[in-house]
């Protein structure tokens, strides 16, 4: 009996050794199970987080971002519309009041190729030659890739269909004629530049350039409202090639406070028939000139103009361009016509 009691109380120690033996292995199970998803949990918890920073876009600064939000546009030139779906990283530019116009407003960097006779005024140290627009080299503006050819000519078809074919399009600009259509030329290249960011550049840049006129001009203007007016031509060639009423160059004068005797004429053209009306106080002439040949002139030799002097070169290629040294260049002329209003 009592070696019975011992076997029962030897087997009951084993059994509660062995069950305890598995509840400790259970546990460790169970801490080593709960360890395992915990560190599954943070794993795709930091997995997670790291997709989603690679799926935001990554702004550099600020300016990337203006930059992205900018465009799209819509860009209205004459009677066409162009999508420009992204800042412009390279244009090719066959016009060179185009060229000087994107070096007023600081875009000349994005010229990658340029006009054979672009302005020296304008840095494009990094662009490649690719003639005119109505002579352009198309295999180089090819292999330049740009993202729009810009001319204010309008190209040869057939020059347009080969540029298309290799994916490249071609926005012409109308050639302004008034001030007015300077303005809104400088608008639609801030557009194109810089996107909706762009009309905010433009009323600024536009505000400073009406300033800069208006030094230039509006003394010699405010002046001749107490004395008489001076009789002017500006003269692109002996006798009768000279700025007509209708053009920039006539309406400047008449800005600058001179009456233009080309009024009478149209188109660069004055009637020889009105000759004898031909009798200039001053002469602006174009500086490529001699102005030998206005001197000999029989229509020019007794005139105020001749006897007294006032004959006035002026840079009409720089006129022509139609950017900031035109500005420059009325601005010499109207302080050489009325030189007390300046303080001369």
């Amino acid at each position: 009996m009592t070696l019975q009691k011992v076997t029962i109380k030897i087997n009951e120690n084993r059994t509660f050794y062995l069950l305890e033996r598995n509840v400790i292995r259970m546990k460790r199970r169970i801490q080593a199970l709960t360890l395992a998803l915990c560190f599954c949990t943070a794993f795709l918890f930091s997995s997670c987080s790291f997709m989603q920073k690679q799926e935001e876009p990554q702004v550099q600064n600020h300016s990337e971002l203006t930059s992205t939000e900018s465009f799209p546009i819509k860009l209205n030139v004459g009677e066409e519309e162009y999508l420009i779906a992204s800042k412009p990283r390279s244009l090719a530019v066959l016009s060179a009041d185009l060229v000087q116009a994107l070096g007023d407003i600081g875009a000349a960097s994005l010229i990658s190729g340029a006009c054979t006779d672009a302005p020296s005024s304008v840095s494009l140290s990094a662009s490649q030659s690719c003639g005119t627009a109505l002579n352009p080299n198309l295999q180089q503006l090819i292999s330049v890739r740009p993202d729009w050819v810009l001319v204010s000519v309008p190209m040869r078809q057939s020059s347009i269909e080969q540029l298309e074919q290799a994916g490249i399009q071609v926005i012409c600009f109308d050639y302004p004629d008034s001030i007015d259509s300077i303005k809104e030329r400088y608008r639609t290249l801030f557009s194109l530049c810089y996107g909706l960011e762009g009309t905010q550049k433009a009323e600024a840049f536009l505000n400073e350039y009406q300033q800069r006129l208006d030094t230039a001009i509006q003394p010699a203007s405010e002046y001749v409202r107490v004395t008489s007016k001076k009789k002017a031509i500006y003269l692109a060639q002996p006798d009768y090639t000279m700025a007509t009423g209708e053009t920039l160059e006539g309406e400047l004068l008449d800005q600058m406070g001179f009456d233009n005797l080309g009024e009478l004429g149209s188109r660069w053209s004055y009637p020889e028939v009105e000759s004898e009306e031909l009798v200039p106080d001053i002469i602006f002439y174009d500086s490529q000139l001699d102005p030998e040949q206005i001197i000999q002139s029989p229509v020019y030799s007794q005139s105020p103009a001749v006897l007294s002097q006032q004959l006035i070169p002026v840079d009409f290629s720089a006129m022509r361009l139609r950017g900031l040294p035109m500005i420059d260049q009325l601005a010499q002329m109207a302080q050489s016509g009325y030189p007390q209003a300046y303080g001369g």
